[in-house]
């Protein structure tokens, strides 16, 4: 093999990978983009709550805004119902919405239930290597839980719910950017669902 031969191998190797590297980028731009769009159509909401705001609708663009900003598919939204210390999945997004939706589950459970416990953010990369994630709701879904992000919501050190996000649309596992992206979207979800409480209240 000659040193010409050898040159253009690298050559070659080396534009495949800035092809590669080319479009990782493009889809992050793209991811952020959509992230941008999506919180700020959530803060425009949260400046507009009135008494007759459907909470039920806010609710469900709240996921919708998490969703977007970090390219799932699969998330959902619970409230902590303080009085039997259960989540109470109150909007769903996804293939689980049907079976999901209404949900029970007790409040130290899971991955959310850590959540709202320890009212901290949690990022799982891989469910089969976490000792804290619980296959129940998978099990009764039907859904394949491979990585996940779940954030509290909150009321000062009040736990109000968390918000979960199941699963890229790519298969990658979520990242640091995600779950920066996802404490912000709690932080605002939080002020709106206090937001329509107190005009309504």
């Amino acid at each position: 093999m000659t040193a010409d031969t050898n040159t253009i191998r690298h050559l070659q190797q080396e534009n495949i990978r800035l092809r590669a590297d080319n479009n990782s980028l493009k889809d992050y731009v793209t991811r952020l983009q959509n992230a941008i769009r999506a919180l700020t159509a959530l803060q425009h909401q949260l400046d507009h709550i009135r008494p007759d705001t459907n909470v039920f609708e806010l609710i469900q663009n709240i996921l919708k805004a998490a969703l977007a900003a970090v390219d799932s598919e699969d998330g959902s939204l619970a409230l902590l119902d303080e009085e039997s210390k259960q989540l109470v999945f109150v909007e769903v997004i996804g293939t689980s919405r049907d079976k999901l939706l209404n949900f029970r589950m007790p409040a130290n459970q899971g991955i959310a239930g850590w959540t709202v416990m320890n009212r901290k953010p949690r990022m799982v990369e891989d469910s089969r290597k976490e000792q804290a994630f619980s296959p129940q709701v998978d099990k009764m879904t039907g859904l394949q839980t491979n990585s996940l992000i779940c954030v509290p919501l909150l009321d000062g050190q009040r736990p109000l719910g968390t918000l979960e996000v199941v699963n890229t649309r790519s298969g990658r596992p979520f990242n640091q950017s995600d779950l920066e992206l996802m404490m912000l979207v709690s932080k605002l979800a939080s002020l709106a669902i206090l937001g329509a409480e107190k005009a309504q209240g």
